[in-house]
């Protein structure tokens, strides 16, 4: 069951310098219980998307389009609205927690305030369930974690309350913001570990934001790439990594560490990312693609539809398709 449809969603800022264009008509949908992977270099518009979604948006920008949740568009409500849902039906996960946390409220003032708010909870039995969410999420001797500030805990355990926070009640989606780029790789383990825990306890749905592409092979039913904002390709996970078609795809999976074979010097991807205020009609990674044609400086990509579960934005690949699925603009 699809619990949340985006269409054509876009997200513009209006500075000193120009608009700046950071999504262009992102199209994607969520299921109940799948992990959505999106993925893309810093910049690409990953982070603005669920940004809009949760109407956490700065005061300059513009978004339009639709994200229906179970039927209601996230993107057409009042804050007073927006309130009502977020994480009571969505939760979010923000990607340091030492600055998403608040630095002079103890963490049991941080949780029990989100179960009186949104479940009328009395702050006992606000405090009750904030412990057994602690210790849901392998924090140790919870009822002393309550009385201390984030100061006072390392990064993995402020990661881990979060998540807690997230899921205290029991949102039927988590959007996760790169929730392990400041860990270690021993806590970040853990901390995927434990989503993916949780999401089959609770059937959670995960709109998982990251740039590791180690990571989405682990956790992610369906991966959605984006560049310069907009979507080059989305597919299952196993199709992804097994037949990526869209050259800037391809790049991010050939820089990726080989255990298994010696890598003197790992690829990369020549070029820059395109800049957001300049409004160009072609292709935004024309610039860094080898298989590069005229009608890519001139015309937007058709999506087109390879197989039962993947689509990708490519004229090199649309040329050999009668019938492209849609157009990205």
């Amino acid at each position: 069951m699809t619990i949340l449809s985006v269409e054509n969603m876009n997200v513009r800022f209006a500075t000193p310098d120009g608009l700046v264009q950071a999504v262009s008509d992102l199209s994607f949908t969520v299921r109940a219980g799948e992990t959505l992977g999106i993925v893309g270099e810093s910049g690409s518009g990953k982070s603005q998307s669920v940004f809009a979604l949760m109407g956490l948006t700065a005061d300059n920008g513009e978004v339009s389009g639709a994200a229906n949740f179970h039927g209601e568009n996230l993107l057409a409500m009042s804050k007073r609205q927006l309130n009502r849902i977020r994480a009571e039906k969505i939760g979010m996960i923000f990607q340091d927690p030492m600055t998403s946390l608040h630095p002079f409220l103890k963490i049991d003032k941080q949780l029990t305030e989100v179960l009186m708010i949104h479940k009328g909870m009395s702050k006992a039995a606000a405090r009750a369930e904030s412990i057994r969410m602690l210790d849901a999420v392998r924090i140790p001797s919870p009822q002393t974690r309550m009385g201390q500030y984030p100061h006072e805990l390392s990064g993995g355990m402020r990661q881990r309350i979060m998540i807690a926070m997230a899921l205290l009640c029991r949102p039927e989606l988590l959007i996760a913001d790169e929730p392990t780029t400041a860990l270690d790789v021993t806590v970040q383990a853990q901390i995927l570990s434990l989503l993916w825990e949780l999401q089959g306890e609770f059937n959670t749905a995960i709109l998982l934001i990251t740039h590791d592409m180690g990571v989405v092979a682990e956790m992610c039913d369906r991966v959605l790439v984006m560049y310069g904002g907009r979507k080059m390709e989305e597919a299952d996970t196993e199709t992804l990594f097994e037949r990526p078609a869209h050259p800037y795809t391809q790049g991010l999976l050939k820089a990726i560490p080989s255990i298994t074979e010696d890598m003197p010097r790992l690829p990369t991807i020549p070029g820059n990312p395109p800049n957001a205020l300049i409004n160009s009609k072609g292709c935004p990674f024309r610039e860094r693609c080898d298989l590069q044609k005229p009608t890519c400086e001139t015309a937007l990509p058709p999506l087109t539809r390879l197989g039962a579960t993947q689509l990708a934005a490519c004229h090199a690949l649309a040329q050999n398709k009668t019938t492209p699925l849609a157009r990205t603009a």
